[in-house]
């Protein structure tokens, strides 16, 4: 017999229809970054009609909206720290629900608002079920959509501050039927950096080239030659990625004037530390080769953004086990890594855990995130919350 501690998604129904209303309050008001003031005063505010006394704002500094709610049990047990990202999009709105954005080109287009309802349900039955061993810590975080909220929060003490054992959290996955769960155990997203790299030459007369030195013919070299980082550096047993995303060159209505520089900016996925290491050697000596080459000058810049997502495998096998009693084992789907970014990669440097796919797929969710269409699917919330709650019951007490 499992020594699990067992939630079902019926005994969460009622806080899942709570959470619901406050998910479209948040959709219909999103904030982008990490001050969200709304955003974090609706949360603050649910939080107290639950009943929650010990919730702490503004964890990550005075300009980050991070919300943590601390819940005790009546037995000493370990403490669990559950995360849901609270920030929007920039991207207008087009789905057409009720509550839809009510502000231009701010749009709940990756389920952070839905990852706020979930979390916000299980509080809510924490707090009607306060018989349980050790300690909960709810961590509502800002700016996951490229400003490092996780980190933000981190940096601030969140581990040592709320003395957090381990660390949960869900994410939702639209290629997933409403109803299940995907984990992905170690690598589950990448390293998410990004490169510029500026050529500089001497701009001249298109027409007589031979005074000038030409960075653009460099740039367009660069960009072919960055593609063999990956097929010629790299062993075929590893996966990554090297995009240009930009190029930049002279001005549109000067067809006769070389310019005086180049911009290249893109940027970089991978897993393992020793092949980012190498991806961003090569950049560094692709651009300074070429430049060489051509008798200019290159500068690099490559930024290290979010670290790859590390899924601690004994908690994910731990998690996926209880997921599987909670919902039945056929409802917990193996799921890919992917290339995407996730700063929760910060918080579990930190302490072991891991980040599980919620499924949004049915008739009327099938949008991918990061599109106009996409909404958050009102019926996983029950199964999100009924996963977390069960999980950190059980690692509470373990």
């Amino acid at each position: 017999m499992s020594d699990a501690i067992i939630v079902k998604p019926e005994a969460l129904q009622k806080c899942a229809e709570v959470a619901a209303e406050i998910r479209h309050v948040i959709h219909h008001y999103p904030e982008i970054g990490l001050d969200l003031p709304q955003t974090e005063k609706t949360i603050v505010e649910a939080l107290k009609s639950f009943g929650c006394e010990n919730i702490s704002t503004r964890v990550g500094g005075p300009d980050v909206a991070g919300v943590v709610c601390v819940i005790e049990g009546d037995e000493p047990g370990r403490t669990i720290g559950l995360r849901a990202d609270s920030d929007a999009l920039p991207l207008n709105e087009n789905t057409g629900v009720a509550y839809s954005s009510g502000r231009e080109k701010h749009m709940h287009a990756c389920g952070h608002d839905g990852h706020v309802a979930t979390l916000l349900a299980v509080v809510k039955y924490f707090m009607e079920h306060r018989h349980f061993a050790g300690t909960l810590v709810a961590i509502f975080q800002p700016g996951e959509e490229g400003f490092a909220g996780a980190k933000h929060m981190v940096d601030d003490g969140l581990v040592e501050r709320f003395h957090i054992d381990e660390f949960y959290a869900l994410h939702a996955e639209p290629t997933l039927d409403v109803g299940t769960v995907g984990f992905v155990p170690g690598y589950a997203t990448a390293n998410a950096d990004i490169f510029e790299i500026v050529f500089e030459g001497k701009g001249g007369h298109g027409s007589r080239p031979q005074f000038a030195k030409d960075p653009v013919v460099a740039m367009g070299e660069a960009i072919m030659a960055l593609q063999t980082i990956v097929s010629r550096n790299m062993s075929p047993y590893y996966s990554a990625v090297v995009s240009v995303g930009c190029a930049q060159a002279g001005d549109a209505n000067g067809t006769s004037v070389i310019p005086q520089k180049a911009l290249l900016r893109g940027t970089t996925r991978s897993y393992e530390p020793e092949v980012q290491d190498m991806i961003e050697r090569r950049i560094n000596e692709i651009a300074e080769g070429i430049a060489k080459t051509y008798g200019i000058q290159a500068q690099v810049t490559y930024t290290r953004l979010y670290p790859a997502m590390y899924n601690t495998p004994e908690n994910v096998q731990a998690a996926r086990a209880i997921a599987a009693e909670v919902i039945g084992a056929e409802n917990v789907k193996e799921f890919s890594r992917t290339t995407g970014g996730e700063d929760f990669s910060f918080m579990l440097l930190k302490r072991p855990g891991c980040l599980f796919r919620l499924g949004m797929k049915d008739a009327e969710h099938t949008a991918p995130v990061h599109n106009e269409r996409f909404n958050f699917n009102d019926k996983a919330i029950a199964t999100g919350a009924a996963v977390l709650t069960s999980i950190a019951l059980t690692r509470m007490k373990s």
